[in-house]
């Protein structure tokens, strides 16, 4: 989400449009605006003992700010109930115990939920598609001081009532940090057996593997299947290329931090670029519903995730998520692709009208110096451009020529590379 904190200084808002997400996670975002009482429910709403159904007892108007800016990109909001990440000591986590009274809390979020998709307290109505309960439990005391089954209580508790208020919202969870059963199985059985209504489960994967990471969206539609969960949707709502945590979380070294964060196989490298588009396409093939990346924060000195370097520049990872958005805004239908491999991923696709056509392509890691396409059933194709993304180049326009049915694409230097050809039907 673009940040209003410090919106006088920075405003990111017209790049971030340019990227064209459909939705944009609401968490951390108390982090990622510095001082203001935004997003999270405890920002929101004070004084816990008060009384839920006061509008007086809310305070919204940072939050009302935040989402009407979003919205003013193009971008739906995807509500995340609860509390931003404490990465203060083990023993000293503030907003991240357990509630004192689940129906209470429930009562709160239900405020929030009344507030901006019916009007309520001045509010809006802002058609919010996504509501989530809680952020990564199964991490620990930054994000929850109870146990687990505490927290399948609380969880189960809240959704049930907010269901029972809000039928027709879509809410879910929990936003695990992980593919972890032994958290996942708990809530599915204890919504089975109380008919509670589940409509999406969420977790999130740092990794660098795309085809490993494909892979978890059908083990969790084959565990939600298992237990009768058929309709329930799901959404890895955060993800990000990461070869590890060390030297970016823990172990920080500043000799190496710059390498970690923006070398070929960095954060913000080319690795991270093409990683973003292997994603987006493999996903095609997947029983994916909702991804979601993680994040849009504000440039500082030890931000990893945003779409900034150090000096306010961007960075291959917004001109990857610039390149897919294209795709996303600009085309509806998909071709038949033959060829693609664990390093070379493609996406071509048209517009409604079959007016006009494109072709992702991500070799990611791939040793290849070219790469050769034979494009079948559109031999009066014309006006053949194509932009390249590598460790050097960010979005720079390269020469092509569509020969005899086939289009070479040769890449810039032997690293991760994207291409985004485009074309006149």
């Amino acid at each position: 989400m673009p940040n209003i904190s410090s919106q006088s200084i920075f405003d990111f808002s017209e790049d971030y449009a340019k990227m064209h997400f459909t939705v944009a996670r609401t968490h951390d975002q108390a982090l990622n605006n510095a001082g203001q009482r935004i997003v999270d429910t405890h920002l929101i709403f004070s004084r816990f003992d008060a009384d839920a159904e006061d509008e007086k007892n809310y305070f919204f108007d940072a939050t009302d700010h935040l989402l009407q800016t979003t919205l003013k990109c193009g971008t739906q909001i995807y509500y995340r109930l609860g509390t931003s990440i404490e990465h203060t000591l083990d023993d000293h986590h503030f907003n991240t115990r357990v509630p004192a009274d689940f129906q209470q809390y429930a009562k709160i979020l239900s405020g929030i939920i009344r507030h901006y998709n019916y009007g309520w307290a001045n509010g809006f109505h802002m058609n919010i598609p996504i509501w989530e309960i809680w952020n990564e439990a199964d991490l620990g005391g930054k994000c929850w001081m109870g146990t687990r089954e505490e927290f399948v209580d609380f969880f189960c508790t809240v959704l049930k009532y907010l269901k029972t208020e809000f039928p027709n919202e879509t809410i879910g969870g929990p936003a695990l940090c992980g593919f972890h059963e032994d958290w996942l199985v708990p809530i599915l059985e204890r919504c089975k057996a109380e008919n509670i209504p589940l409509d999406f489960i969420s977790w999130h994967a740092y990794w660098f593997e795309p085809a490993a990471l494909i892979n978890e969206s059908f083990r969790m539609r084959e565990l939600l299947d298992r237990y009768g969960f058929t309709e329930t949707g799901i959404h890895l709502n955060e993800w990000h290329y990461l070869e590890t945590w060390d030297g970016l979380s823990r172990n920080v070294n500043p000799e190496t931090f710059h390498e970690i964060m923006f070398g070929e196989k960095g954060m913000h490298g080319c690795d991270s670029a093409c990683y973003n588009a292997a994603m987006f396409i493999g996903w095609h093939d997947s029983p994916m519903d909702c991804s979601c990346y993680y994040g849009a924060g504000f440039p500082s000195k030890f931000s990893a995730w945003g779409f900034h370097d150090q000096t306010f520049g961007l960075t291959a990872n917004y001109y990857s998520m610039k390149m897919i958005g294209e795709i996303v805004h600009e085309y509806e239908d998909r071709f038949e692709a033959q060829g693609g491999n664990a390093n070379l991923w493609l996406l071509p696709v048209c517009d409604a009208e079959k007016k006009k056509g494109a072709v992702l392509l991500a070799d990611y890691r791939g040793r290849y110096d070219a790469v050769e396409l034979k494009i079948e059933g559109v031999s009066a194709a014309k006006n053949f451009k194509c932009r390249i993304l590598d460790q050097e180049n960010m979005e720079t326009e390269i020469p092509i020529e569509f020969v005899a049915g086939k289009l070479t694409l040769i890449k810039k230097m032997p690293v991760s590379t994207m291409f985004l050809v485009t074309f006149d039907l």
